[in-house]
C-alpha cells in the first residue's frame, strides 16, 4: 500500500470517528480532557493537565486523519483519544470548565486567566506563624472570588467564576 493510500484510509477512518461522535455528543458535551497525554500513559503529567470541562466544537480531522476536538480552557484540538466523557460532572447548568486549583498548577492557572484578561493574584493568609500563597484571587471589586489549593474553580458561561471549596475530612 503506498503512503498515500494509507494517508487515505487514515483520513476516512478518522472522518468516521469524528461523524460517529459529532452525531452522538453536540457542542457542549462534559468531558474530561488530558490535552499532553493520557494519565494510563504518564500519570505525572496528566495529573497537570486534566481538564473537566466542556467541548466548544464539533470534532474535525487533521490531515493525517487524526480526529481532534475543542473544549473550553484549551486553544487548539486536542486528539479524540484524549477526550473521555464527563458522566459524573462537577459541572452545573450554564458551567463550562472546573478546574481544582493545586500549588503545582498555580503559575499555569494564573497566566491562562491574564491571557483571558481577568485580574489574578496569590491569596496569602498566616500559616504556621508566616505568610503563605494558599490559593488564588480571581476578580476585582464585587466580582471577586477567592481559590483555596484544593478548591474547584469553575468558570460559567457567561465570563464569571464561582468556586466550589474543598472538602476536607
Amino acid at each position: 500500500m503506498s503512503y498515500r493510500d494509507r494517508v487515505e484510509k487514515a483520513k476516512a477512518k478518522g472522518q468516521q470517528q469524528a461523524d460517529v461522535w459529532n452525531a452522538a455528543h453536540p457542542i457542549g458535551t462534559r468531558v474530561i480532557a488530558y490535552p499532553s497525554c493520557r494519565p494510563e500513559y504518564n500519570a505525572a503529567d496528566a495529573a497537570l493537565t486534566r481538564l473537566v470541562t466542556t467541548t466548544r466544537t464539533p470534532v474535525w480531522i487533521l490531515g493525517h486523519g487524526t480526529p481532534v476536538v475543542s473544549v473550553h480552557g484549551y486553544a487548539g484540538g486536542i486528539d479524540l483519544e484524549h477526550v473521555d466523557i464527563d458522566h459524573d460532572s462537577p459541572l452545573g447548568d450554564g458551567e463550562i470548565l472546573a478546574h481544582t486549583l493545586t500549588v503545582e498548577n498555580l503559575h499555569r492557572f494564573d497566566d491562562w486567566l491574564d491571557d483571558l484578561g481577568i485580574f489574578a493574584k496569590g491569596y496569602w493568609e498566616e500559616a504556621d506563624g508566616k505568610l503563605a500563597v494558599t490559593g488564588l484571587r480571581i476578580g476585582s471589586g464585587e466580582d471577586r472570588v477567592v481559590a483555596k489549593f484544593g478548591d474547584t474553580i469553575i468558570r460559567r458561561a457567561d465570563g464569571s467564576f464561582t468556586v466550589r471549596t474543598a472538602v476536607t475530612s
